[in-house]
């Protein structure tokens, strides 16, 4: 098969969009909440699950949505009205699950969903099969990002080429803001969803993933890198 110039990234689907808190297909969407419905089902059972959806969800979604109404307006404001409304699931579920259990189990409930999600979910976001359609996917992977993250205002960043190794640095996350303004526990997640999301397009993108630091967990920039295959040190975290 034919190997794809670098010049044709432009025309790869939604190229230079901004990145997205959800991924923009319908089916990925479905496949999103079902995850979620499935981790929870396995998390709780049977009965506590119908109870969540027929009598938890009904009565607090008001309230919660008042009590909170600054961090799903500005998820709205930045993310769209789908990924509001997934938040505002998010929080009724976890709060249900830590009145039920505690704070580690509502948090290790979402980050085994969103880890679980993230495989298919960043394959998505950079149209990874896409990718390694060209002659240089890992090239091909980094100006498909820097056109999705360049004057992005959710993720105010540097962008910067060392050859075999390209850094972004986040100096504001909008997830984390958003968090701090619902459930602080939160703000990590979207770090979690990094770690095993990257290294499922690793393969695609003959990509190494890298981050040593991130602001929801080390109150640091976060230092996004990412390597060219077998290029990766071994002393980097990633975090």
């Amino acid at each position: 098969m034919k190997k794809l110039k670098l010049s044709e990234i432009k025309n790869v689907p939604y190229y230079g969009k901004h990145f997205p808190f959800i991924p923009w297909s319908f089916k990925s969407k479905i496949k999103v909440s079902l995850v979620f419905a499935k981790t929870l089902y396995e998390k709780i059972g049977f009965i506590q699950f119908l109870k969540f959806w027929i009598f938890i969800l009904p009565i607090n979604v008001i309230q919660t949505y008042t009590k909170d109404k600054k961090g799903f307006i500005m998820m709205k404001e930045a993310f769209g009205t789908m990924a509001e409304i997934e938040w505002i699931l998010l929080v009724l579920i976890y709060r249900f699950l830590e009145k039920k259990e505690n704070k580690e189990f509502a948090y290790q409930f979402s980050k085994e969903a969103i880890q679980t999600a993230s495989k298919f979910m960043m394959n998505d976001f950079y149209q990874a099969k896409t990718l390694s359609k060209f002659k240089d996917p890992f090239e091909a992977f980094w100006l498909y990002h820097k056109a999705m993250f360049k004057d992005d205002p959710n993720y105010p960043n540097e962008l910067i080429d060392e050859g075999d190794c390209k850094i972004m640095l986040v100096h504001e996350c909008k997830n984390c803001i958003v968090a701090n303004l619902t459930i602080p526990e939160l703000a990590k997640l979207g770090c979690d969803h990094d770690i095993t999301g990257y290294k499922s397009i690793e393969k695609y993108t003959k990509m190494e993933f890298r981050r040593p630091q991130t602001i929801a967990k080390d109150d640091k920039p976060c230092k996004f890198m990412f390597f060219r295959e077998g290029t990766a040190p071994n002393n980097i975290a990633i975090k």
